[in-house]
């Protein structure tokens, strides 16, 4: 096959914005260098991609066994065809097309339906992403591929690709920024390693990112750090650096999962593997040379991967223990200096985590725990609680509905590590003192990183928040009738089964909402809907009550009395934008209720003295002293409740005072026959203003009562304290019907 033309004809169609021939290339790569992409990743595949190369490799072999002489030789031909000697490169001009379309592939898709634009979106960006792992592996050392990359300043500037896209080119070239005054060591490395004797002897500082610098040979002149952070600044808008750093924004685009955890376990359990095919081998009973001398060579093969395996999980524990110290001296910088501290947060999540997240899937876990290291370093002014309610209550559903297929799987693994740590810290007080007590990033105000911290307490019904917030909006995606939020948010479920739902309640209302898609027409979301069910059928077992899960810190029961503010309610105490919303949520709905029962149960009594009264006959000027004073005892009752209410109860108590007097006069059976009584068809609010009284009155209607001639007048004044029983359950009367009142009582006087 003429490899040449091949890549000639995709450079072409990429100039003319076609990206279906895309699907060659992603072959090509996968036979010639068996390098793979792909999102459905094991547990244990997902943890190895933070190891070194050997683990890597022994990770993502995915059952296939191939002459390594001739991969080798095949990813060779592969390379040279893209990086002739002598004809015109088309390495980084295909990367760079590729990178751009991948930019305008969603604007510019000629698709009908949104799930084919996604579809395309997704194709385009897994060949990106293993492309780049194939330069960066073939194309060796790492220099040469420094040398053939363009600038930093060119990538942003010139070629217009987007921050994430530019920092996965450019990220082996940071790499390669060494300390002058240790050439052995290179960025992100700590400098104290290797140069503290020296410091300690001339008594200087040791050196700081600053003094870095790399140099790119005849082909280009040395860059240094600081001109690296000039370009960065150029990359965001200005107000953006009122909230971050760009030495913050280096280090979180710079770094990978390599840099910040060492996966011991599947280290030790892929050299246990190997130990167990070296006795295999030994146990075979065949002694023919051709057998001897095959175990023979297998043996030195699986030897030669044990050493590399034990002497990598050395290197990688010296590296992460570097990098460590590195970031233990930087974090006071990084946030200290920014002038508008309230929008760190929001900042943070936009301009790094979420666009770097739903990147792949180890960029989403590398997200997880690089937060999970600002808030173990002590980070000043990062705030791990307002983070993490950021992320839940205000950015997650937006995230979700504007997701592409596998960018929504790749948040749901963020959001499933990002809550891992939560439960855990919330599991134990011993725990949540331990790491979280007296952080930083649990400060009360996190204006001030050495304010009182968050209590235990509130840790808990802040979780008891984010689990409603987030059964609610999962249960509005499940219920939408748009595609592409049923479909994100099943994925999203998916993922994130091992760890949400906990309560009972929220896994019901949500086995619900899934069971009703499985009858859907749709295949591909039956298919998805019949996996969360199964995942969420699978854990039901450790679902836990609403007590448990607020374990004796949030009240479940309604209050009968006036209520009460909980006890250090966090959303008095937080400094955030959330915290209002977390103070009604907690609170709010329980104080309301606590006004409306005082309320009724105030009615009640006085609906019971009312009975007791009519069950025994009075004469008028004794039932026209009752009435009057049960106006005054509704007065007072409504005052106490509700002081915005009082001037229209008011109101009322007075017309029916009037009413009061009247109905001690003489009255005959034939007017009475004719009096008509007002009803409600509503009940109206208690809780009402004075304006929204008077504006909007309840619907009432004009209900006739007859009575029979020659009743007893003792019948008639019953008969009348019931009409005006049911005038102390209204708010108000419209002024048509009390001025018949008023023409009533003439007649009546």
């Amino acid at each position: 096959m003429e490899l040449r033309g091949l890549f000639q004809y995709l450079v072409n169609q990429l100039k003319k914005g076609m990206g279906i021939e895309l699907v060659l290339l992603q072959e090509l790569i996968q036979q010639m260098a068996n390098v793979q992409y792909t999102e459905n990743m094991t547990e244990e595949q997902l943890e190895a991609m933070a190891g070194s190369e050997t683990l890597r490799f022994q990770a993502t072999l995915f059952g296939m066994t191939r002459n390594s002489k001739a991969l080798n030789k095949s990813t060779v031909r592969l390379r040279d065809s893209l990086l002739p000697k002598e004809e015109t490169k088309l390495a980084i001009p295909l990367l760079i097309l590729l990178s751009q379309h991948r930019s305008m592939v969603v604007l510019h898709a000629d698709a009908p339906y949104i799930k084919m634009v996604s579809e395309q979106f997704d194709r385009c960006h897994g060949t990106l992403l293993q492309y780049v792992e194939f330069l960066s592996s073939a194309v060796t050392p790492t220099s040469t591929y420094a040398e053939l990359i363009p600038p930093l300043d060119d990538l942003v500037h010139k070629y217009h690709l987007d921050p994430e896209v530019v920092f996965l080119i450019y990220r082996p070239v940071m790499r390669l920024f060494k300390c002058m005054d240790s050439n052995e060591v290179f960025w992100p490395l700590d400098v104290i390693d290797k140069t503290f004797v020296a410091s300690e002897e001339s008594d200087t500082e040791p050196s700081s990112s600053s003094d870095f610098v790399v140099d790119l040979g005849e082909t280009g002149y040395p860059i240094k750090w600081s001109d690296l952070l000039g370009t960065i600044r150029s990359m965001l808008p200005i107000k953006a650096w009122n909230s971050l750093s760009p030495d913050l924004y280096a280090t979180f685009w710079g770094l990978t999962l390599y840099d910040l955890y060492v996966p011991r376990s599947r280290y030790e359990a892929e050299i246990l593997k190997q130990h167990a095919a070296l006795k295999a081998l030994e146990e075979l009973s065949d002694n023919s040379n051709v057998a001897i001398t095959k175990r023979k060579k297998d043996k030195e093969r699986i030897q030669e991967l044990l050493d590399k395996l034990t002497s990598e999980l050395q290197k990688h524990e010296q590296h992460v223990t570097s990098v460590h110290h590195r970031l233990i001296r930087e974090k006071d910088n990084w946030l200290s200096s920014c002038p508008d501290t309230l929008k760190i947060n929001m900042e943070f999540l936009q301009r790094c985590i979420f666009p770097r997240c739903i990147f792949s899937m180890p960029d989403a876990v590398y997200c997880a725990k690089f937060v999970h290291m600002l808030h173990s370093l002590g980070t000043p002014f990062f705030n791990t609680v307002n983070h993490i309610d950021v992320l839940i209550c205000k950015t997650l559903q937006p995230m979700i509905c504007c997701c592409t297929e596998y960018e929504a799987g790749r948040l749901g693994r963020f959001l499933y590590e990002t809550l891992k740590i939560a439960y855990y810290w919330k599991s134990d007080e011993s725990i949540y003192e331990r790491e979280c007590g007296n952080m930083p990033g649990f400060a009360v105000y996190y204006r001030f990183p050495n304010s009182q911290r968050v209590a235990y307490g509130q840790f808990v019904r802040v979780h008891w928040k984010w689990s409603g917030r987030m059964t609610r909006l999962l249960v509005q995606c499940l219920e939408s009738t748009e595609y592409i939020e049923i479909r994100n948010a099943l994925i999203m479920l998916t993922k994130i089964s091992g760890v949400f739902p906990v309560t009972r309640k929220s896994g019901i209302n949500l086995e619900k909402r899934v069971a009703k898609i499985k009858a859907d027409e749709r295949e591909d979301l039956k298919v998805l809907a019949t996996g969360v069910a199964a995942a969420l059928a699978a854990r039901k077992s450790s679902w836990v009550s609403e007590e448990e899960f607020g374990m004796g810190f949030v009240d479940l029961k309604p209050v009968a009395s006036a209520a009460k503010p909980l006890p250090g309610n966090l959303g008095n105490q937080l400094n955030g934008p959330t915290a209002g919303a977390f103070q009604n949520e907690m609170t709010g709905s329980k104080v309301s209720s606590a006004v409306v029962t005082a309320a009724d149960h105030r009615v009640r009594e006085q609906a019971a003295r009312e009975r007791s009264a009519e069950s025994r006959p009075e004469r008028p000027e004794v039932a026209s002293a009752v009435k009057s004073d049960l106006a005054q005892q509704r007065q007072k009752s409504t005052l106490s409740t509700n002081g915005a209410h009082s001037q229209s109860n008011l109101a009322c108590s007075n017309q029916l005072g009037i009413i009061g007097k009247g109905s001690g006069s003489s009255k005959s059976t034939e007017e009475l026959t004719k009096m008509s009584i007002i009803e409600s068809e509503t009940k109206p609010q208690l809780k009402r203003s004075t304006q929204s009284t008077i504006g909007k009155q309840p619907k009432q209607e004009i209900m006739k009562e007859d009575v029979k001639p020659g009743k007893s007048v003792t019948s008639h004044q019953t008969n009348h304290l019931k009409i005006i029983q049911k005038f102390l359950k209204l708010q108000g009367v419209r002024e048509n019907n009390r001025k018949g009142w008023f023409q009533l009582k003439n007649k009546t006087g």
